[in-house]
């Protein structure tokens, strides 16, 4: 239910390879320079360099800026909730979330192996040390603490900026419509209406939220009760795994928390971070949880009463605990190391910088991979399982036993891979990660790596796009229809993502292929640029989100806008103040600035 931005980067390090550079020359995000006296495009017995793969990645990185941007613009939890929002902005959310990652991971591994290759296993570690776990380190010193207190920032501001926000109007003076609006006007005869009618009393909102969660936080147990009379789910779990009892627990409304118990509903479910509804409201309360609580309800449109959520916070945990509840931290007796080692696994420390932190784990057993694969002499799978049709044999099943997990096991809708922040990945979300960087381990070996694998793009992409994607959004989102097979929902859901996953992958290195197989200069920067670009810009894209949040229009021409500008201000800084000081050097490896032409 809270949720708010997922964070990076920076550090000095001088090469003395400054003078041996000659033009600029892109090279694989991570890896080292490429000069006139190493390129694999001049020296005999090189591995030929992969501009397609170089720019695809580069991509990849940069399509995360189109994420976080578009964030705003729907009623997902994020710190900065836009005036003008639209579903379409969630369905590009979950366009890329479904492949944006995967493909750079392949990406990853593709490269990973090619240095290895070229030049070795100790080059390799050193090189990813430099590049990665350098920045990752250093990055929770400096963007981190930036993501952190923006989002702080934002979240305390007043909604328009310099001035208060407009009040809404009060729930009663909306005109009732359907039972969404019954709901929050708190009038049970409508709601009765609309169920005769045959509303589906289960029906969610694109975050998973139930009509029960709004009617247990809006103070409205003849609402509440009439729901549950119709058959509303007590265990329904929003798309942060929060059941309504977490909500009721949250914002303080007792009467509801004992209807939901008498209704069945799981006093110690958890939701997606671990946290029982106990937890909601362990935390003793002073201005931090009081700030968080007034936040939430501004962006749920909630007119709290902060003086009574606290007054009836004890008798909110009485209640819970009389209809067995326990904390997360304390269940039959665990030890408090325990919470802590949960800890390690839940806590977002490194919000989008994640990403660094699964690549130094995965490059350590890519090293366990690289000394047996040496010491048996193995060079790779067979090119029919790589590169041919047949890979989906594997790679689908495969890839499908860690989806089956995400989200709690299908008790939460959503689409896409989870996300893990925490200093121990979650490990169902590293072996997901894993296949897609050691695929491209195996690509990269593969005989055929160079033509075959993607070239019916035109096809491909097409497929995932507009025949896979929308089955599988209605299938893990909980739609309308897929709800006749609700046994097999999260199966059928999962299995289509990955395919979705796996299509897109494929597509987009054959299109890319297409495109980008000789060398291109525009690119080439393009590339060299979007690591400081995607390591960046969540600070400034959540400022971005903050400034244009009231302006009165539309959000195709504000989303455009925030992500031009963020991007137009990054490249300035890449330009001026990375790309040929300490910083550049440490994300890309020294660069040589070109002279300028002069007249004769």
């Amino acid at each position: 239910m809270t949720g708010f931005a997922e964070g990076v980067q920076a550090s000095p390090v001088r090469s003395a390879a400054l003078q041996h550079s000659s033009a600029p020359q892109l090279r694989p995000l991570g890896s080292p320079a490429i000069t006139e006296h190493d390129s694999p495009e001049t020296v005999p017995g090189k591995i030929a360099r992969r501009h397609d793969l170089d720019a695809l990645r580069a991509i990849a990185m940069l399509l995360g800026i189109a994420l976080h941007g578009a964030l705003s613009f729907v009623p997902f939890p994020w710190a900065v909730q836009d005036s003008q929002q639209h579903g379409a902005f969630g369905l590009l959310f979950f366009a890329l979330h479904g492949f944006r990652m995967p493909v750079f991971f392949v990406m990853s591994g593709f490269f990973t192996a090619m240095i290895w290759r070229r030049r070795g296993l100790v080059p390799l570690l050193g090189q990813r040390l430099r590049r990665v776990f350098l920045p990752c380190m250093l990055g929770l010193f400096t963007v981190v603490p930036a993501v952190n207190w923006v989002s702080a920032f934002v979240m305390s501001s007043p909604a328009q900026a310099g001035r208060e926000p407009e009040q809404e109007p009060v729930a009663d003076e909306r005109p009732i419509e359907d039972i969404w609006d019954a709901v929050r006007a708190g009038d049970p005869e409508a709601v009765d209406r609309f169920v005769q009618g045959g509303a589906d009393v289960r029906s969610a909102d694109a975050s998973g939220t139930t009509l029960l969660h709004w009617a247990a936080v809006l103070e409205q147990q003849a609402v509440t009760e009439r729901l549950l009379e119709a058959g509303a789910d007590a265990t329904a779990k929003d798309f942060e795994g929060g059941t309504p009892l977490h909500w009721a627990a949250f914002f303080g409304t007792p009467e509801a928390v004992d209807l939901l118990l008498a209704a069945g509903a799981d006093a110690n479910a958890a939701n997606n971070k671990g946290e029982a509804p106990l937890d909601t409201v362990s935390t003793p309360w002073g201005k931090e949880i009081a700030g968080i609580t007034a936040w939430l309800g501004d962006l749920m449109g909630l007119d709290l009463d902060l003086k009574r959520i606290e007054r009836d916070r004890p008798a909110i945990i009485a209640a819970l605990k009389e209809g067995g509840a326990r904390s997360s931290a304390s269940n039959e007796g665990v030890e408090d190391v325990d919470a802590w080692i949960v800890g390690l696994f839940l806590i977002p420390v490194f919000h989008h910088l994640w990403f660094l932190w699964f690549l130094c784990w995965l490059v350590a057993g890519f090293a366990l991979y690289a000394a047996l694969a040496k010491w048996v002499g193995f060079r790779g799978l067979p090119d029919l399982l790589v590169t041919s049709p047949l890979r989906y044999a594997w790679l689908l099943p495969l890839t499908w036993l860690p989806q089956l997990v995400m989200r709690s096991g299908g008790e939460s809708p959503g689409f896409g891979p989870d996300t893990s922040g925490g200093w121990l990945p979650l490990p169902h979300l590293l072996f997901y990660y894993a296949i897609f960087f050691f695929f491209g381990v195996v690509y990269h070996d593969s005989a055929g790596s160079a033509h075959k694998l993607g070239r019916r793009w035109w096809l491909t992409l097409p497929l995932g796009l507009l025949v896979v994607f929308p089955f599988a959004l209605e299938f893990s989102m909980g739609g309308t229809w897929s709800r006749e097979f609700e046994e097999l929902r999260h199966p059928i859901g999962a299995l289509l993502e990955v395919s979705y996953t796996w299509l897109m992958v494929f597509g987009l290195m054959g299109l890319f292929r297409k495109v980008f197989q000789q060398a291109s200069p525009t690119m080439r920067y393009i590339s060299d640029s979007s690591y400081w670009l995607y390591l960046a810009h969540l600070p400034l894209i959540l400022l971005a989100q903050w400034w244009v949040q009231d302006w009165p229009l539309s959000p195709f021409i504000k989303f455009p806008l925030v992500c031009g500008i963020v991007t137009g201000l990054l490249l300035l800084t890449y330009r001026y103040c990375v790309r040929y000081t300490w910083l550049g050097t440490l994300l890309n490896g020294p660069r040589q600035k070109e002279e300028p032409a002069r007249l004769v």
